[in-house]
């Protein structure tokens, strides 16, 4: 369950990410939802912080660039990506495909790092996106990583299970039996469900006792021909983590 207020700051933050302008709280309250006087008060608050500014009179709030600073500072020393980067670097010039590491919030996909590729046509996202656990590759090669229990009680929380992107229905005995297969064949694929004309190939595993995926995609056609050298290049860099980190 969201904690309301903190919710809102994001839902502020993602507003101007998508907007890229300055706003007036009035503005800001209609688009996210947030009560006026609420939404007043949390703007408030953020300039105090020194996340938000006023660029003048009317004009509204833009954020400082502080958001950019402490982002960078905090990113630039995760322990985790910074392992995993010459790692993805080398998924991605192996297979000329995007390689990304992917993890669970909640029971969705999200992306903590994403190389792309260097192919002029290719598939493109970028650290903090989200895709459908069921319906991805990386979130059936995320299932496969853990327990049975833990798989079911993440399905459970999915039902009931939306669509795929090319509106075909997807059936939970139909999503098991694929997860099964992948843990048998080495890793988990995707073939549109997610993104039309996009396929991914993922390996999952356990760092802690937490489920991560790597992940390749590209154009469906042009990863699928090349799937039995994309996925030989795949568990290769797989066996590269340090097996301290396994488990």
């Amino acid at each position: 369950m969201d904690v309301k207020t903190a919710a809102r700051v994001f839902d502020v933050i993602n507003l101007f990410a998508e907007l890229r302008q300055p706003m007036i709280y009035s503005e800001i309250a209609r688009r996210t939802g947030i009560p006026l006087s609420s939404c007043h008060a949390l703007l408030q608050t953020m300039v105090a912080k020194g996340y938000l500014y006023a660029p003048g009179v009317k004009a509204g709030y833009y954020p400082t660039q502080r958001l950019l600073h402490v982002a960078r500072d905090i990113c630039g020393e995760d322990p985790l990506t910074l392992l995993f980067q010459p790692l993805l670097s080398a998924l991605r010039d192996a297979t000329g495909e995007t390689a990304a590491l992917a993890t669970l919030a909640g029971n969705r996909v999200v992306y903590l790092e994403v190389l792309e590729s260097r192919q002029k046509i290719r598939y493109s996202d970028e650290p903090g996106g989200f895709m459908p656990v069921h319906a991805s590759a990386a979130g059936k090669a995320l299932l496969g990583a853990l327990p049975a229990a833990a798989r079911r009680a993440l399905l459970d929380s999915c039902e009931p299970l939306s669509a795929s992107a090319d509106g075909s229905v997807i059936e939970r005995a139909a999503l098991e039996a694929e997860i099964d297969e992948g843990l048998q064949n080495g890793w988990h694929r995707s073939t549109g469900q997610s993104v039309e004309d996009v396929a991914a190939l993922a390996r999952g595993f356990l760092i802690h006792g937490e489920a991560f995926a790597l992940v390749i995609g590209g154009p469906k056609a042009r990863l699928l021909q090349n799937e039995p050298g994309a996925g030989a290049a795949l568990l290769e860099i797989y066996r590269q983590i340090p097996p301290t980190l396994l488990a």
